[in-house]
């Protein structure tokens, strides 16, 4: 199944992924959708790892099911890394609960192909796509850096290296220049949830 039309392309497409518990409860959360080529075949191969201790890993190992977001919101972004969203954000599609205002969807299967220390790594399998909206948008270095914030605020928690928090600091700083000149309102209302509830008290 092809999936470029629906945004997913060839290296690390960041998405939020939505998933369900066996009790039928929604999480959300920014995630990385590895995709390679087969050298053999040419077709797509899809990925992802998720970390001990989250609710998305919990939830796939209970329903084997998770859904891939494509969004340029980077509020949403932010949200999901930090807040439970309220089931007023999720639709259904085939079976696994969505963000209703997503481009589009694609809803996988998952299996186990590797279990690391800190990570479990799985392939996963298309089963339905939904394109939403097409969007075409000249790049944004805001929208970029924003996001890229909200990755690397996920990270900063289960950091324990005095040093390397210090150059993810200042990273941030820097990505929060790029969305002060070059955001939209929508980036600066996510930098501005980042300084408030992540880094406050961090030293950013």
């Amino acid at each position: 199944m092809e999936l470029k039309e629906a945004g997913i392309g060839e290296g690390i497409s960041e998405v939020i992924v939505t998933t369900k518990s066996a009790s039928g409860m929604p999480n959300a959360a920014p995630i990385g959708i590895i995709t390679v080529i087969n050298e053999g075949t040419g077709e797509p191969l899809h990925f992802v790892k998720l970390y001990k201790g989250s609710q998305t890993l919990a939830n796939v190992l209970e329903t084997n099911m998770l859904a891939a977001n494509v969004t340029d919101d980077a509020v949403i972004f932010v949200k999901a890394a930090f807040e439970h969203l309220s089931e007023a954000h999720f639709a259904d599609f085939a079976g696994v609960p969505v963000l209703a205002k997503a481009n589009a969807w694609i809803a996988f299967t998952s299996v186990l192909i590797e279990e690391r220390s800190d990570y479990l790594h799985f392939q996963v399998l298309p089963r339905a796509v939904k394109i939403n909206r097409k969007e075409i948008k000249a790049i944004n270095r805001g929208l970029n850096a924003a996001i890229e914030a909200a990755i690397l605020a996920t990270r900063f928690d289960i950091t324990k290296d005095e040093r390397e928090k210090k150059e993810m600091r200042k990273l941030m700083e820097r990505y929060a220049e790029i969305v002060k000149k070059c955001g939209s309102r929508r980036e600066k209302e996510a930098m501005g949830i980042l300084k408030e509830k992540f880094f406050k008290g961090s030293g950013f």
